[in-house]
């Protein structure tokens, strides 16, 4: 049984037994623990903690769960940082021993598992578990009795004196070697047996402390279950690890056809490691960047962007890369093969894609030197924390990246001083506190203490006459700024806006007649407004007078910056108003918006909301800002923003009197006539209940217009038709695709059925069997397979075959044939032996694989031999 059907038939099997199917929650979960869900049971916590009422007091999912505590063992043929765990959980309803009795119902009588590949362990003092294993057929030695830090959740709860919910588990074990003697001194998990199902039976809480502390029986007893996908379909068909499975061997057959490299010809071999690295990070990157994390320098964002980053250094220095992007390409792969689980994956795969073209785009610029230098070091054989430390901040190498490379070369790297340089470098740049950003030494402060307040002039002007209060190089103040030098200057008088609320800060320009200077940033701390600012030419001096102009672009976000006021209303009256923001970006580009929502929005309320928008451009609504006590703004009804603290006086924005009003320091146009057009591009997940809307506007809407319609006319051209005319064109173009497909399946059912004829004739009679053992040239060994052996009467087809260099081999034997002692896994399992491979599977099916293509006559005859 492949993954997907495991999946499949483990949520009907509990469907069955009354349990509600819930979908997968998001990978960024709501609970202030955990940066990620981490296990089926995460988005069930309410329930279980008796805070909110199910929907259903037994449920079962498939839940995507990613864990990054092992990730410098990503690599290997176990470890995978994402995963799906299949669940199913009990609020109050059914307990232990229908628990126990659902799981043996499932591993023996659904997956048809032999009872002498599973061991079970239990709480030391749970007899009633001890006793329903054994009435669903484990004998006594299959049942381990264990200590509360091997079989109780939290481990050691009652030790520890843990409060709140408690109680014992089971926990079930495969067993990978059953040719070895079972009687084997028991060591956990580890080469031999594979964890692969965990029952929590919660059935106290904790109360009290010390002498008084006792176990109290909950009232409600819950059952919390899971059971990892990957891992047992790889126990179930013999395969090597979860890599083998149907669920990332496609992801890594996708990046060999990228890569041009074979995997598997040594399994661990630095080209191995990459493509098992490579397919688990790409694979958890689609998946949170599907569920709304974009790279970034801190929490999810980091971890991604650590991930991407990890698999960008494999794919160069061991698929062939080079410095071509190739994850962007490697992620079509992931949602071909997650997507019929995942439909999800399919709506947001241009978001992904561009997620992903973006990071790799700003890595690649850096890593190449990066890599060269690392290269540089470790001939020399020696690599010291504070060039690990360059490294991570100058061309972005995450230090486990360098570290994996350097233990390649044998060495090892100082991390004592790589901290201690990532603490003076934080010291130093200002990143600890941004509130004291300058105050780096003495004179810094000296400066501080005498400066006044910026003063602020841009609501009203776009330019203005400044005067040079202070240069700030590396946190210490400079009299002079040379051509070609950048510093934080601060001026007495700006029109340059400070990002705060969602708006990114201003560039500009600071200019006389002997200076040109461009000013690409603009911040503030304490009142003071903080210009990132680079001499073009000429010198800027403490106490110069210059004149301060923003950029153009500024008209730009003003539009974005409204149409976030208007998006925010039309939101609440098309979806509810539940609805409130969680965090907004605007830049001259685009705009991006979060909201509380629990659902994808459909085209219907994306169609509409984008209407309401263009309305209100359309009926020319004034925007009015006035500052009133924050009193009264409440009385007026306005809206307090995410994120936003504010004063005793409030600045008002307000379109068309009381249509919208918001609590705002940001900049907006007059008129929201002046916001042109509004036009949204993207819908996804921006974490668990979170959504995110990406629109533009004005000049920003005019180019993806634009970039739409020239696609739009690259396709008709490229169909021979009017741009009007291209959907006809294409549903012309499918159904002659699939006259095409039908005609091919006709033709191979026919080459099919002439060719299992062919094998029929070949079958050899042995003790009243027939047995055919020969090589094909099909790319469906399978199906040739299933059509002989529905022919052969009694008997045993093995089938091999090459495909890109390697072999497949396949068994299929009738249940008499069984019966007299035909084991198909044991004979593909011998076939692939001889040439390289490996499998197995069941007496009346198997498949397994070959390295050595050369080897298949070898290895039929090997077979033959057997039988």
């Amino acid at each position: 049984m492949q993954a997907r059907e495991l999946r499949s038939t483990y949520l009907s099997f509990f469907e069955s037994k009354g349990a509600l199917i819930a979908p997968s929650d998001s990978l960024v979960t709501e609970d202030p623990t955990l940066l990620f869900t981490v296990a089926g049971m995460v988005p069930f916590k309410a329930y279980f903690e008796d805070r909110a009422t199910p929907p259903r007091r037994s449920m079962t999912t498939s839940q995507k769960c990613l864990r990054t505590k092992d990730i410098e063992d990503i690599g290997d043929i176990s470890h995978c940082t994402f995963f799906e765990m299949l669940g199913n959980f009990s609020f109050g309803d059914y307990f232990k021993a229908e628990s126990i009795a659902w799981s043996a119902e499932f591993l023996f009588e659904v997956l048809k598992l032999d009872r002498k590949r599973i061991r079970v362990t239990i709480y030391e003092d749970d007899d009633e578990a001890f006793d329903l294993w054994k009435k669903h057929g484990l004998t006594d030695e299959r049942i381990l009795r264990l200590g509360q830090d091997k079989n109780y959740w939290p481990a050691n709860a009652v030790a520890e004196k843990s409060q709140g919910p408690c109680g014992p588990d089971t926990e079930i074990f495969f067993d990978l070697q059953p040719d070895q003697p079972f009687d084997q001194d028991w060591d956990g998990e580890g080469s031999r047996w594979l964890e692969i199902w965990n029952n929590v039976f919660t059935q106290f809480t904790g109360q009290g402390t010390g002498d008084s502390f006792e176990l109290v029986p909950l009232k409600n007893k819950n059952i919390d279950t899971g059971m990892g996908l990957e891992r047992t379909s790889a126990a179930m068909n013999n395969l090597s690890g979860p890599f083998e499975t149907d669920v990332l061997r496609p992801i890594i057959a996708h990046l060999e056809n990228l890569s041009g490299k074979t995997y598997g010809s040594t399994p661990d071999s630095l080209t191995d490691i990459a493509f098992r690295r490579i397919a688990d990070h790409v694979r958890a990157t689609t998946f949170l960047i599907g569920d709304g994390v974009n790279p970034g320098n801190a929490k999810h964002g980091y971890v991604l962007r650590r991930l991407m980053r990890r698999a960008i250094v494999a794919g160069r220095r061991h698929l062939g890369f080079g410095s071509e992007a190739f994850l962007d390409r490697a992620v079509p792969g992931v949602i071909a093969n997650m997507g019929d689980a995942y439909p999800e994956l399919a709506s947001r795969q241009e978001t992904i894609l561009a997620a992903v073209k973006a990071e790799e785009t700003l890595f690649s610029s850096t890593l190449e030197n990066g890599l060269g230098r690392l290269e540089d070091a470790l001939s020399k054989k020696s690599l010291s924390g504070e060039e690990a430390f360059t490294l991570f901040a100058t061309y972005g190498l995450p230090l486990e990246v360098t570290q994996e490379i350097a233990q390649e070369s044998g060495l090892s790297i100082d991390l004592e001083a790589f901290h201690k340089a990532q603490t003076k470098h934080s010291i130093d740049s200002g990143k600890g506190n941004k509130k004291t950003w300058i105050l780096t030494d003495e004179k810094t402060k000296e400066l501080m203490r005498s400066l006044k307040p910026t003063e602020f002039v841009g609501y009203e002007k776009f330019s203005t006459d400044s005067t040079i209060l202070g240069i700030i190089i590396d946190g210490k103040p400079v009299q002079t700024l040379l051509v070609g030098q950048e510093a934080e200057v601060i001026l007495d008088i700006t029109p340059l806006y400070a990002e705060s609320g969602g708006q990114v800060g201003d560039d500009g320009f600071l200019y006389s007649d002997s200076l040109n200077a461009v000013v690409t940033d603009t911040q503030k701390s304490d009142g003071i407004w903080r210009h990132t600012v680079t001499v073009e030419s000429g010198e800027l001096t403490v106490g110069q007078s210059v004149r301060t102009k923003a950029n153009k672009t500024r008209f730009d976000i003003r539009r974005n910056h409204t149409a976030t006021h208007l998006l925010h209303r039309a939101l609440r009256e098309t979806l509810g108003t539940h609805v409130s923001q969680k965090g907004s970006l605007v830049d001259a580009e685009r705009l991006r918006f979060d909201f509380s929502h629990h659902a994808a929005l459909t085209q219907d309320e994306l169609k509409e909301i984008e209407e309401r928008v263009n309305g209100v451009i359309a009926c020319r609504l004034q925007v009015e800002i006035v500052e009133k006590p924050i009193d009264e703004a409440r009385e007026m009804g306005a809206m307090m923003l995410f994120g936003e603290k504010y004063g005793d006086v409030v600045r008002v924005v307000s379109v068309g009197g009381d249509y919208s009003i918001e609590l705002c320091g940001g900049l907006h146009v007059s008129s929201a006539e002046d916001i042109g057009l509004f036009r949204i591009i993207s819908e996804s997940s921006a974490a668990a209940g979170i959504r995110r809307i990406e629109a533009v506007t004005g000049r920003g809407a005019y180019e993806y217009l634009k970039n739409r319609d020239e696609v739009l006319q690259n396709a008709a051209h490229k169909l021979s038709a009017r741009p009007d005319a291209v959907p006809e064109a294409i549903e012309r173009l499918q159904t002659h695709v699939k006259e095409l497909q039908h005609e091919m399946k006709a033709l191979k059912s026919l080459a099919a059925g002439s060719l299992a004829d062919e094998l029929l004739k070949s079958a050899v009679e042995k003790d009243g069997m027939k047995l055919i053992v020969q090589s094909v040239e099909t790319e469906d060994v399978a199906a040739l397979a299933d059509e002989v052996i529905g022919k052969l009467g009694s008997g045993l087809i093995l089938l091999g075959a090459e495909s890109n260099g390697k072999l497949i081999f396949v068994a299929k034997a009738t249940k008499d044939a069984v019966g007299k002692g035909i084991h198909c896994g044991n004979l593909v399992k011998a076939a692939a032996q001889v040439a390289g491979g490996g499998g197995g599977g069941r007496p009346d099916f198997a498949q397994a694989g070959g390295s050595d293509a050369t080897k298949l006559a070898d290895a039929l005859d090997a077979v033959r031999a057997m039988l």
